[in-house]
């Protein structure tokens, strides 16, 4: 029962049903400082047991997927309906939803666009990513996420292009387009090793078979591939010490530049940054991480004074039981230091 809420949260009350189109009660939950671990229904915790969200440095994690031994995941609200505000979710069976969970991730994650056309359809951004392998770089460019089957556009199975960058100038570029099946880990998959699982791919011999624990402990794999996450090889994902940076993270395309690009008009764009990537190999590089489904909740960068709350993202999210429906947003933000906000404030409703 939740009958110590009143006790432990901030603000709040118990969800109730809403009658005749009401808003759903909310809680409302601070964290900063020394509260960084959240229960759903008992409100700020130590750690030292169950929790359900953790704030670390500027990123929400879940109890769940790679962030913790819990259930708990979630989805941005993007990704379901973008017109449907927080206040008029009201019934868990308003929409179609499904989660995902907190994901290992690199540079690469970042390839995308949602719904620039008003579909659930996701674009590339076309960025030309390194992958910096202890005997050579690789340049990656993601060219698509869909693959038609009988007239229908199915869902993971992310298309690249890729290319070594030749240390020789007088060596030719050489380009290859890949596409692998990354449909594991999809609509309503539970985390479980059999059904949630990564697929694998080295450079130059293709997907490689290993399981998701056999990846842990193999340098035989550059980047892995679920959905639309994308992995590297280092980290907490693997011992092979591989690391990945945007080759060209300023270039600032617009919506309708997007849009615009095709696999075929940005083949000389990827091939000059490749050839400008082997004259000058300078780039912020990363070691894999863990990417939070709670992301984006904010824009700017911590420390240079443009962050600000991101107004309409919200989220759907469970505890780490998976049985109750919330939905989750962060309605106040104070500080911007680069190791985390000095305080925020969280609000949420049990959706029954």
């Amino acid at each position: 029962m939740r009958a110590l809420l009143s006790l432990l949260l901030l603000a709040g009350c118990l969800p109730q049903t809403p009658v005749n189109g009401e808003e759903l009660p909310t809680v409302t939950v601070e964290l900063g400082g020394e509260d960084l671990y959240l229960d759903f229904d008992l409100g700020v915790v130590d750690g030292s047991g169950d929790w359900d969200l953790r704030l670390d440095g500027w990123n929400l994690f879940l109890n769940g997927g790679e962030s913790g031994p819990g259930k708990a995941g979630g989805i941005d609200m993007e990704l379901l309906d973008l017109d449907l505000r927080f206040e008029e979710m009201r019934r868990r069976n308003q929409l179609v939803w499904f989660f995902f969970f907190d994901s290992y991730a690199c540079a690469l994650s970042r390839w995308w666009w949602y719904a620039l056309d008003n579909t659930h359809t996701l674009f590339s951004n076309y960025h030309p990513y390194v992958v910096r392998r202890p005997d050579a770089d690789y340049m990656v460019q993601v060219l698509d996420y869909y693959r038609v089957v009988d007239g229908v556009a199915l869902s993971g199975f992310p298309e690249f292009r890729w290319a070594r960058i030749p240390e020789d100038p007088a060596e030719d570029l050489v380009l290859h387009v890949d596409q692998v099946d990354a449909t594991a880990g999809g609509l309503g998959a539970a985390a479980d090793p059999s059904t949630d699982r990564w697929t694998y791919l080295r450079f130059g011999e293709g997907v490689v078979d290993l399981t998701d624990a056999e990846a842990l402990d193999s340098p035989d794999w550059d980047l892995g591939f679920k959905r639309f996450n994308i992995k590297g090889n280092s980290g907490p994902s693997g011992p092979a010490g591989i690391v990945t940076a945007d080759a060209d993270p300023d270039r600032g395309e617009q919506p309708a530049d997007v849009l615009d690009f095709t696999p075929a008009n940005q083949e000389p764009y990827f091939v000059e940054r490749a050839e400008a990537w082997r004259d000058d190999p300078t780039a912020s590089f990363q070691e894999d991480d863990v990417l939070p489904v709670l992301q984006r909740w904010f824009t700017g960068t911590p420390g240079q004074g443009d962050v600000a709350l991101s107004a309409t993202r919200w989220f759907l999210t469970t505890d780490r039981t998976a049985e109750p429906l919330i939905k989750l947003r962060v309605i106040e933000l104070e500080g911007e230091d680069p190791t985390g906000p000095d305080r925020l404030v969280l609000e949420y409703s049990f959706v029954p």
